[in-house]
């Protein structure tokens, strides 16, 4: 078992990844038989639902282990040594379980949640044939008609279609625009396989999709009762993102399983290939792979078992969980490419894992949010929760130096505003950072004045020339004092400054 096991793991937890990594290694010739003969191995899937690990996120009064999302994770990591098996234990076995946790009733987490601590297989159905990453697009219409809502469209790239015996689906129960401006046009729904009017419409031929099934659904006024109806009418897009959050942090698991992989793989092949009279893992250049690998499997299961445990402390793991996808997926994609040109032509070949392992990762840089998607993510979380930390670092003029430094205390603020202590803020402000314009919040640390005052001095700046003024959405959001304005604050010397070992006599 290549894994470490982290302190901060109650030892039930440790207990189970013991148990669980030594009845995967059981089940991997299995595995690699039914991948060799393209079969969906309903035997290994009987097995797990047998021994309940599949509720290992399953809290206890409903069926499951109640390990959490740690405990989640490492049955993840585990499963993932067999690829097919480890993505529908991710994706579709776990399908919907935070999604219920989170916002079912009472009745439903008691219906739903002892079925996946069971084994049943599951399903997410978000994509559409015009709705990927923008999931907000989805044009699957669900129709209230009496106690029923039916629903009618298509949907796409679902994994373990036409097994699984619960699909977690949204479609769309608003038109209105405001809705759709407040992400409240959709509407989360539990359909049941064998559903009226529910079928497959193909199934796609997909790398890395040897032995499980990927494919189109389709819905033909779909009757849906109202006890399937996760949540509230147009609370589906908040029920999406929460079950997101949640997958990518699983997803983690998997890929830091395939980079462990990976090395169980190289290595020993490294250290029993001969070339020029050697083995091939005495050459420094598969030696800094080695290394890189290495680097990365340990890199990606901290960053995934952090993220796990936070989410069990019941933090909010947005930022956390796709930056963990972002990193650990692309890095999964790296440590193939490198344990094939460590094992050169049989690393192309199915005989070994590791092509295979190539294949899958790159799926798991779409499938469950875009590295795309992802850092779009990441970007507004990060301008959110570490606001107090990307402050811009306010730079003040050395006294003797005459060069910017930190300042160490915030200024004394002015109790008024008028143009010309505004105009001398600004140019001291380019002495300090003469490329950057200033914000109305590093404005503001000068004055103490309501908004509407600093925007009337401004435009009457502006008006004069002596500013340049930046708008967003929202109004003034930049200024910086215009070259003439530089002039109307201050003469020309008392912007100059030279290093003590120029001659300024040599200077025009």
């Amino acid at each position: 078992m290549m894994m470490d096991i982290y302190p901060w793991w109650t030892d039930e937890q440790k207990a189970f990844a013991e148990d669980v990594h030594a009845f995967v290694r059981e089940l991997m010739p299995r595995d690699a038989e039914s991948r060799w003969k393209r079969e969906f191995p309903w035997d290994i899937f009987e097995k797990i639902g047998e021994r309940g690990y599949t509720g290992a996120g399953v809290p206890k009064e409903y069926g499951g282990l109640g390990l959490g999302a740690t405990g989640a994770c490492i049955a993840a990591e585990a499963f993932s040594r067999m690829p097919g098996p480890g993505r529908v234990f991710i994706g579709n076995m776990l399908g919907g379980l935070r999604q219920i946790i989170e916002f079912g009733s009472e009745e439903q987490k008691k219906r739903f949640l002892p079925r996946i601590a069971r084994g049943e297989m599951g399903a997410i159905v978000i994509t559409e044939p015009v709705a990927g990453t923008d999931a907000a697009a989805i044009e699957m219409t669900a129709r209230r008609e009496g106690d029923v809502y039916l629903l009618n469209g298509k949907k796409r790239y679902i994994v373990s279609a036409g097994v699984a015996q619960r699909y977690m689906v949204y479609a769309r129960t608003s038109d209105n625009p405001e809705d759709r401006k407040r992400y409240r046009h959709l509407t989360a729904f539990v359909v049941e396989k064998g559903s009226p009017g529910f079928s497959v419409e193909k199934i796609n031929e997909i790398i890395g999709f040897e032995n499980i099934q990927n494919g189109a659904l389709d819905f033909k006024d779909v009757p849906v009762p109202m006890d399937q109806v996760l949540g509230e009418e147009g609370q589906g897009w908040s029920i999406m993102t929460a079950g997101l959050n949640f997958e990518r942090t699983l997803i983690c698991a998997q890929t830091a399983a395939w980079m462990g992989e990976l090395l169980r793989n190289a290595v020993p092949y490294a250290e029993r290939r001969v070339q020029f009279g050697r083995p091939t893992i005495s050459f420094v250049n598969n030696q800094f792979k080695i290394a890189d690998m290495v680097s990365r499997v340990k890199i990606s299961r901290l960053l995934t078992y952090y993220t796990a445990y936070l989410w069990d402390l019941g933090w909010d793991i947005t930022l956390e969980s796709n930056v963990a996808k972002v990193y650990n997926c692309e890095g999964a994609v790296a440590a193939s490419l490198d344990a094939i040109q460590v094992m050169g032509g049989d690393g192309l070949t199915p005989f070994y894992p590791v092509s295979a392992i190539y294949g899958v990762s790159k799926v798991e840089n779409i499938a469950g949010g875009t590295m795309e998607a992802c850092r779009m993510v990441i970007q507004r979380a990060a301008m959110k929760q570490m606001a107090e930390d990307l402050k811009m670092c306010r730079r003040v003029i050395h006294e003797e130096l005459g060069v910017p430094v930190p300042a160490a205390t915030e200024p004394e603020k002015a109790r008024s505003i008028d143009e010309e202590g505004l105009l001398q803020i600004l140019a001291e402000d380019y002495r300090a950072n003469p490329g950057l314009h200033m914000s109305r919040e590093d404005i503001k640390a000068y004055f103490d004045v309501e908004d509407k005052d600093l925007d009337r001095v401004l435009v009457d700046l502006e008006a004069k020339g002596h500013v340049r003024l930046v708008r967003d959405k929202k109004g003034i959001a930049l200024a910086k004092a215009s070259y003439e304005g530089l002039g109307k604050a201050f003469p020309l010397d008392y912007y100059k400054w030279f290093p003590s070992w120029i001659d300024e006599g040599r200077v025009f």
